[in-house]
């Protein structure tokens, strides 16, 4: 049994797939078994075949699992610029949450390592009344937290933070990604004041435009991959809360 890990944001925008990427990379350069599990994207612009085409998906497949279909990663494109729920209600799709998180399931047991992106935030719904912290609630996934680095993100990552504590969801980590090169006030004491939030479960900063994953954000990653896989306390995949 391998292990899930929900990447979601402090925002949309804040870097998801970008980051997912480089982990993702690293990892099978590493000669880890990695998937990339992206199972619902809405804001899709139609493609050759004139059907919703999943971007984030491919770039997500293009990384790091290329010998995959872009429809094993993505089960649900969807055209709307709006949330998952909404999109789907739009275009008159049912989006099943037990179909994906045995989607999940299968591909965590297949596999060393699976990396889920939400869409948006933590509370995005998936369904009506159902969410990706629902998600990662009842399939006991660790969630890392993506945090663009922008004015306001310190908010954004506290709010995000208070609401895994409230509902008893693990965090794995928090990666503070740089949205832009030009300077802004809040830039490095956003760094600063992350590191303090968070504790031992920030992971590091990306550098805007870095090509490969920072090593000490790789190595901080590895340990806690390490420490969760030992850690006999935890439930198995699948065990938590099917409300």
């Amino acid at each position: 049994m391998g292990q899930g890990i929900l990447i979601t944001g402090t925002d949309t925008g804040a870097g998801k797939t970008y980051v997912a990427c480089l982990l993702g990379s690293r990892l099978l350069r590493e000669g880890v078994a990695v998937l990339p599990l992206k199972p619902v994207e809405s804001g899709c612009a139609p493609g050759a075949d004139g059907r919703p085409f999943p971007a984030d998906a491919t770039v997500l497949r293009d990384a790091f699992a290329p010998g995959l279909s872009v429809s094993a990663v993505c089960r649900y494109p969807l055209a709307a610029v709006l949330s998952p729920h909404l999109a789907a209600r739009a275009e008159g799709i049912s989006i099943d949450p037990a179909r994906m998180r045995q989607t999940v399931i299968d591909a965590v047991t297949a596999m060393d390592v699976v990396l889920i992106e939400g869409a948006g935030g933590l509370t995005v719904e998936i369904r009506e009344r159902y969410s990706f912290a629902d998600l990662a609630r009842d399939l006991s996934l660790h969630v890392l937290i993506v945090a663009g680095n922008r004015l306001g993100v310190l908010n954004h990552l506290k709010l995000t933070l208070h609401y895994l504590q409230s509902e008893a969801i693990p965090l794995f980590g928090v990666i503070l990604n740089d949205l832009t090169l030009e300077p802004f006030s809040a830039r490095e004491t956003n760094e600063t004041e992350a590191h303090r939030i968070v504790g031992e479960g920030y992971l590091g900063r990306v550098p805007y435009g870095a090509a490969f994953l920072p090593e000490e954000i790789f190595s901080r990653f590895h340990r806690v991959m390490l420490q969760i896989k030992h850690d006999s306390s935890l439930p198995d995949l699948g065990q938590g809360k099917l409300d």
